[in-house]
């Protein structure tokens, strides 16, 4: 009898002792899957067009990995730029980065699309917010009374609004001049030219669609055909939205760019539709091909017809 109980009192302890080995393994393996899955994983969040002030409610964060888990999210979220433009659809999805696959997509003109869809929520949103910048500036302009006020005596978050767009004038007007939109087919057909439509290394590695440089090696992908004495990095983003959010404001910002800006200026002060195909005309310091990089964006905005995106209502 004694031996009866040595014998299942080990089985028991064997039995447990395989129990947590497997739970073990079983937890090792799913932490590595994990892991893996976070390397490559894209996440997602749906932002409502008409109700930009977000609560919980209002958005959804999930992950996918695939291009077609991509599509089926925006189909299941009834998005489309058509739909989009004629405000007929609520919901933005907003990707954090291209998918895995996305080089393999084919045809390329599918590759293309995809492209299209995933950046120009990003740009809308971006832009979306700036428009409700520009919207609480003026209304407190109007409050009081189209004065210009001391610095001194500005709400605070006002203060860290022209701090954030570079402007230490008290000229409210002067601010305005830089908390303004870029044409959504402007900034398109800027990202599908400077990462060849998603293909670069810098947009696959960095999330990088605009080509923006920094000089801080930690921030930034070298590029591999770099002259020696070049000291300059391709800045890379976190996501898409920061890659965007970083583009609006360096041309908001720069001082290469205030020529642009008073150009838009223009255009706002004639009640005229902010046209990216004659605003480009005033980017020529973007690129070191000058007019022949203004003649190119030119051709990406008349071959796909981007001018669409500028019209009517979507964002002016």
């Amino acid at each position: 009898m004694q031996e009866y109980n040595v014998t299942y009192k080990n089985l028991g302890i064997f039995l447990i002792s395989l129990l947590l080995i497997n739970m073990a393994v079983g937890f090792y393996n799913s932490f590595n899957k994990k892991k893996e899955s976070n390397g490559l994983s894209v996440n997602y969040t749906i932002k409502n067009t008409r109700i930009f002030e977000t609560n919980n409610s209002d958005v959804t964060v999930d992950y996918i990995s695939e291009s077609s888990e991509m599509i089926e999210i925006f189909n299941k979220y009834q998005f489309s730029i058509d739909n989009l433009l004629n405000n007929q659809s609520a919901n933005l999805v907003i990707f954090s980065s291209l998918p895995k696959d996305f080089m393999d997509i084919q045809p390329i003109i599918e590759r293309k699309r995809l492209f299209i869809n995933t950046l120009i929520p990003i740009i809308y949103s971006e832009n979306l917010q700036i428009l409700n910048d520009r919207k609480k500036i003026l209304d407190w302009w109007r409050e009081s009374d189209g004065e210009n006020f001391s610095r001194d005596f500005w709400p605070q978050w006002l203060f860290e609004l022209s701090e954030k767009y570079g402007s230490s004038d008290s000229n409210l007007g002067n601010l305005l001049v830089r908390v303004d939109i870029i044409p959504i087919s402007l900034a398109l057909a800027q990202s599908a030219i400077e990462s060849g439509w998603g293909t670069s290394r810098y947009s696959r590695e960095g999330n990088a669609v605009f080509g923006q440089y920094t000089f801080d090696e930690s921030k930034g992908l070298k590029p591999k055909d770099r002259n020696k004495n070049d000291e300059f990095f391709i800045k890379k983003f976190s996501n898409l939205s920061e890659s965007v959010r970083s583009y609006l404001k360096n041309i908001n910002t720069h001082l290469a760019y205030a020529d642009f800006r008073e150009e838009r200026k223009k255009l706002r002060m004639s009640g005229e539709n902010l046209s990216g195909y004659k605003l480009v005309n005033f980017l020529k310091d973007y690129s070191e091909r000058k007019e022949s990089y203004i003649k190119d964006v030119k051709e990406i905005m008349s071959s796909n017809n981007f001018q669409k995106y500028d019209k009517g209502n979507v964002l002016n």
